[in-house]
């Protein structure tokens, strides 16, 4: 059996990329802040997820997460690679981890955070969930990964 994957490319123009490398440049970042701040945003983010509110979930998304992927799309997407696990309960932690250099992305704020997470027939899948610093907007998700734990 398959289980069905989501992958939401990370996606920006070369402008948005050199402006959020100065921004970065600007200032020291507190990186523990960062991870707090990026963690409570992910769960917010989760919650409307969970509780099936995915069109909001894009609208509150960061602005290349929308520009890689339509709001229909992303609805598609999730119903597709969720629904084996439905329903989703408790998350653990499992990483937090700061960059500027993301691997498929370009430079900026990142938070990679990892989550274990109790699902259907007392299963677990990791959550990947990647907040980036969106400019005036704040800490925004710009992609999310599901797969079953192995």
């Amino acid at each position: 059996m398959t289980v069905p994957s989501l992958r939401v490319s990370l996606m920006t123009s070369s402008l948005a990329a050199c402006v959020a490398a100065a921004l970065t440049a600007q200032a020291p970042v507190d990186t523990a802040a960062a991870v707090r701040t990026a963690d409570t945003v992910a769960h917010a983010w989760l919650a409307l997820v969970d509780k099936g509110e995915i069109a909001k979930s894009w609208d509150e998304a960061a602005l290349s997460f929308q520009l890689a992927v339509t709001k229909t799309k992303w609805t598609q997407l999730v119903v597709s690679a969720r629904a084996p696990f439905e329903p989703f309960g408790a998350r653990h932690q499992i990483l937090a981890r700061y960059t500027t250099d993301p691997p498929n992305a370009p430079p900026g704020q990142y938070v990679l955070l990892q989550y274990k997470t109790d699902v259907s027939g007392g299963r677990q899948v990791v959550e990947t969930v990647v907040p980036t610093l969106d400019g005036k907007r704040g800490w925004r998700i710009s992609g999310y990964f599901v797969r079953l734990e192995q």
